[in-house]
């Protein structure tokens, strides 16, 4: 039909044009591209959330082990303390047998020696051997208790 108002006959109209073409294209693509994005970081906070679950429990695990590690440390420590406790006064007396023995002449033979497990009360401790007239060994034994200021009593 043509216009009677025209010189040309119109021509019709196209519902897009290049322009708009190319930007709803550049829309969609970019649409895309971000709800791909989204995907992307929802996926990986389910990935991290549950790696994160997972390091907890470890953590859990490993809080136990720690405490039972240093359960068993502390008692280590106080069978050493025991253990050099054992240790020193084994030595002590090792070293007080040893000095008794020092102190006998080589002319008496001991065929039996009885020590008594109590500790001295005594910081000094002096034996002394002297022999009879008639063949016998007197021995003479004085001990020292200091006082708290270190005044013989």
């Amino acid at each position: 039909m043509a216009s009677k108002l025209s010189f040309i006959t119109p021509k019709r109209r196209k519902y897009l044009d290049l322009e708009s073409k190319i930007l709803i294209v550049f829309l969609i693509v970019i649409g895309c591209i971000i709800i791909a994005f989204a995907i992307f970081l929802s996926v990986q906070a389910l990935a991290k959330s549950s790696n994160t679950k997972s390091m907890q429990k470890e953590i859990a695990q490993m809080e136990v082990e720690i405490e039972s590690y240093v359960f068993e440390y502390s008692q280590i420590k106080e069978l050493q303390l025991k253990a050099d406790e054992v240790y020193t006064a084994n030595e002590l007396l090792r070293g007080s047998i040893r000095n008794l023995f020092d102190l006998i002449p080589d002319q008496i033979t001991l065929s039996k020696s009885i020590l008594s497990p109590l500790k001295s009360i005594f910081h000094e401790n002096r034996t002394t051997f002297y022999s009879l007239e008639n063949g016998w060994y007197r021995f003479v034994s004085v001990n020292v208790l200091h006082d708290v200021q270190g005044l013989t009593q």
